[in-house]
């Protein structure tokens, strides 16, 4: 699906806060409250919006641990690997990147204990030749925008 100018602008406020009313984020964009509704209802259909959540203040999940773990892949390894990294739940996020590594993987666990045994699982995984982890001690700054060019 090819983004409009609209869409974008659209994405960028719904990004800012997804619970600002219809009738409001269709008069920022100067449209019709139903042609905004349709606009959100086909960005839905097409999968550029895949859904709607709750972004936590950093103190509720303070006691969390996160890590970033970057691994290097055997080539030719990167889909079975990858199907296996969907498949544990305390894997947040996997990026493919250039350099020395091959993929950084967000990993979040309640304890070091449970964080140890999910690294401990990762390395298991065939296809991963090596790695190298570094627990987040603090966050600094998060975001989770989509950036519009105005």
């Amino acid at each position: 699906m090819e983004l409009t100018e609209k869409d974008r602008q659209l994405l960028a406020l719904m990004q800012k806060n997804a619970r600002e009313p219809v009738a409001s984020l269709a008069r920022q964009l100067g449209v019709s409250r139903t042609a905004l509704q349709e606009r959100i209802h086909r960005l839905e259909e097409n999968g550029i919006i895949e859904g709607y959540s709750v972004r936590l203040a950093q103190g509720v999940s303070q006691n969390a641990v996160h890590c970033f773990t970057f691994a290097a892949l055997n080539n030719k390894s990167y889909p079975d690997v990858a199907r296996q990294l969907k498949s544990i739940t305390s894997v947040q996020a996997v990026h493919a990147i250039t350099g020395d590594w091959d993929l950084i993987v967000h990993l979040v666990a309640e304890t070091l204990e449970k964080l140890n045994r999910e690294l401990n699982r990762l390395n298991e995984i065939t296809g991963i030749i090596k790695t190298v982890s570094h627990i987040v001690l603090e966050t600094k700054l998060a975001r989770n925008i989509y950036y519009h060019r105005t």
